[in-house]
């Protein structure tokens, strides 16, 4: 625990992560619960992207991991989580996958020249992104839906969710940044991937998916120094791992380098990620409920055997320390 701190306090980072992320944070937050007994709503602060931010906001209005979980494993809900669900009355409008612009010209092609002579880390998404079209899928579902969850306006709890700025390619923290909005129209944001989803206008400025700067943007939380930081990240693998693909040796590389900074102020990090047996397996996944349930079977079984590992001690110590408190 850090110097001078009475309280432990816990960050949980919840990434982009589409289809299967949702399935992937319930696997791992039901794990960690069952485990240890601790219930992700308490987290000091919370770290949402894309699918993240939904599930961040879920938690936020008094969903349990529990009925979190309920989805999947078709157990029932609790009285009160049943309550939550049963205000949403907008149904879930997914479009095909893929892109689904009309046009072919760039949304925004300085983009890629700012990524390439603006110095700084390099962001690969941010410069594929300003050369994609705009997408004209419709997301307002999930601003209606996700304010049916939580009609205040925002939780009173730290929540950050993240997008990207499309028109300077800045990363956006709700809920952090001064930037006036609601939940639904940041979750709508957060969640607006390029070239598939429209930009979500808030104040004048669009906003598209915050897992275009990074799909965990865990990063957020090293200035913090928090006790501990819990990340969930459904679509990168551990550092010893084989890289499948460009993307995920990208991501991966990406919320290495994060996991150092944070540790680099003292904080533990417990990450929980997919095996590459797992991942391999989800690729071939339609997006049913029934692949749902698989996927959120893997993501708990794989959070199992970490928790489980000595390299986890000192993670569950400190969720020990944070139930007692209470």
């Amino acid at each position: 625990m850090n110097e001078n701190r009475t309280e432990t306090t816990i960050g949980l980072v919840l990434s982009a992560g589409g289809f299967s992320g949702a399935a992937h944070h319930s696997g791992v937050i039901d794990a960690i619960f069952r485990t240890t007994g601790w219930d992700s709503r308490l987290s000091d602060v919370i770290v949402g992207t894309s699918a993240g931010s939904l599930t961040a906001i879920s938690l936020r209005a008094g969903i349990s991991p529990s009925d979190l979980a309920s989805y999947y494993t078709d157990d029932s809900m609790s009285t009160e989580g049943q309550q939550i669900v049963n205000r949403v009355t907008t149904s879930l409008k997914m479009p095909e996958p893929g892109l689904s612009a009309s046009s072919k010209i760039p949304s925004k092609p300085t983009l890629l020249l700012k990524e390439l002579f603006l110095g700084g880390r390099p962001r690969p998404m941010v410069a594929i992104t300003g050369l994609l079209p705009l997408g004209e899928a419709d997301g307002s579902s999930f601003a209606e839906r996700t304010s049916q969850i939580h009609p205040e306006l925002w939780p009173d709890k730290p929540t950050w969710l993240c997008a990207v700025d499309l028109d300077t390619g800045k990363r956006a923290v709700f809920g952090r940044d001064d930037i006036k909005t609601d939940v639904g129209s940041a979750v709508q944001a957060s969640s607006a991937i390029p070239g598939r989803f429209s930009p979500t206008n808030i104040n004048g400025k669009r906003y598209v998916d915050g897992g275009v700067h990074s799909v965990t943007n865990s990063d957020l939380l090293a200035a913090l120094q928090l006790d501990l930081v819990i990340i969930s990240s459904s679509s990168t693998l551990v550092a010893s791992q084989e890289k499948n693909s460009l993307s995920v040796a990208w991501n991966s590389r990406t919320l290495h380098k994060e996991i150092e900074q944070i540790r680099s102020n003292g904080t533990e990090v417990l990450v929980f990620e997919p095996t590459v047996s797992d991942l391999q397996a989800r690729n071939k996944l339609e997006p049913t409920k029934d692949a749902a349930k698989e996927i959120f079977q893997m993501s708990q079984t794989s959070a199992f055997a970490r928790l489980a590992k000595p390299q986890s001690n000192k993670a569950r110590s400190l969720l020990e320390e944070a139930i007692l408190q209470i």
